[in-house]
């Protein structure tokens, strides 16, 4: 896909609008559809075409971004009445940067290929900032030579383009990264409360975290080569350092549970962890 293609992009909110602003810098030909017509009239005054309907955005596009709010909206620009699929050629290609249901997905993917278009689940991370700026990771699912036909304009927005694998893949990487965010974030809250109700300073809490590896510690699960535990011919040592690691979680996690009911903290992450962490470092 060269600089000259016709391409579409769906969706000109806080992300889709920053991202239509580098697909449009790189040089396509760019038409773009939103209800906020003022959000239209941004990208026209950089030289895209605004358009009254997703399908009118989407005639004669080679590809098409579609960043709208959820599975309701996702389904509706591309399968509805006045939907993309509606006016796409064979051989167009429909990349949903949502965060939607790998059902969704799939159900559109079946839509979209009975007429020869190709759906990819392309989840972007960076947030407003990172779409503002280009340097979104965009973590693609879906055949090897469609992504790299859409590698182009996804690296207009993107510091990386991940191929994740098949479709769903991308979308699935997407939700893994995130539960983890929000996880640590839930975390990290949970740890501030108990700091806040023993009177220790919430700056030593992060100076703390930050210069002792929390989060390269938290990674390490990584290391061990997947979630089901060790191989059997896992090295003794290696197997004596996890039987470690799990009697001091269960001590230590058992300490801050216990610092939590002392000074009426809430700490339900603290307590299901515990309650699970042998399954981390799984024997």
């Amino acid at each position: 896909m060269n600089a000259k293609s016709n391409v579409a992009v769906i969706g000109l909110g806080h992300m889709g609008g920053p991202m239509a602003d580098h697909v449009i810098a790189a040089g396509f030909a760019v038409r773009v559809y939103d209800i906020n017509t003022e959000a239209m009239a941004k990208r026209v005054s950089a030289g895209a075409t605004a358009t009254d309907s997703p399908a009118e955005a989407a005639r004669g596009a080679r590809f098409v971004s579609v960043v709208v709010f959820d599975d309701t909206q996702a389904t509706e620009v591309i399968a509805g009445n006045e939907g993309v699929l509606t006016t796409l050629a064979s051989g167009a290609v429909v990349s949903i940067h949502t965060t939607v249901k790998l059902e969704t997905i799939h159900q559109l993917s079946k839509r979209a290929n009975e007429q020869g278009v190709t759906i990819l689940d392309a989840g972007i991370s960076g947030g407003e900032a990172g779409a503002t700026a280009g340097t979104l990771l965009t973590m693609v699912g879906g055949p090897d030579e469609e992504v790299d036909q859409a590698r182009p304009v996804l690296l207009s927005f993107s510091k990386e383009v991940v191929h994740a694998g098949p479709l769903g893949a991308g979308m699935a990487l997407k939700l893994a990264r995130n539960a983890t965010s929000y996880i640590m974030m839930a975390a990290v809250h949970e740890a501030m409360e108990l700091a806040t109700r023993s009177e220790v300073d919430l700056d030593l809490l992060r100076h703390t975290i930050a210069e002792t590896g929390v989060f390269d510690q938290a990674l390490a699960p990584l290391s061990l080569g997947g979630p089901g535990g060790l191989d059997r011919d896992a090295p003794l040592e290696l197997r004596a350092i996890l039987e470690h690691t799990n009697r001091m979680a269960d001590k230590d996690l058992g300490q801050a549970i216990d610092l939590a009911e002392r000074t009426g903290a809430s700490v339900p992450v603290i307590e299901a962890v515990r309650a699970c962490f042998n399954r981390v470092v799984r024997l």
